[in-house]
């Protein structure tokens, strides 16, 4: 993986874990809430497993909050800029 996407992972993984405790639930709830199980869903809290779309809707679903919503709460990396040169002709 590209670190810049190891590094969203990590922001989305957690904030995700902020607002679980926020609502004062387990990873055990939210693992069976998802149907897999706690040690997947610790990994995926971690950002040691990255999240699928699929995934986070469904834990935005467990955590009431609007996909779009934690989105904004995540700070997301800036592009690396690249460096322009002049081509010698």
């Amino acid at each position: 993986m590209l670190p810049q996407t190891i590094s969203t992972t990590e922001s989305i993984a957690t904030k995700i874990r902020i607002l679980r405790r926020n609502r004062e639930y387990s990873q055990e709830y939210m693992a069976v809430m998802l149907h897999i199980s706690q040690n997947a869903y610790s990994r995926l809290e971690n950002g040691k497993t990255p999240i699928t779309l699929d995934r986070y809707y469904e834990v935005c679903q467990i955590l009431q909050i609007k996909p779009s919503e934690l989105l904004d709460m995540v700070e997301m990396p800036k592009p690396a800029k690249a460096a322009w040169r002049r081509s010698s002709y």
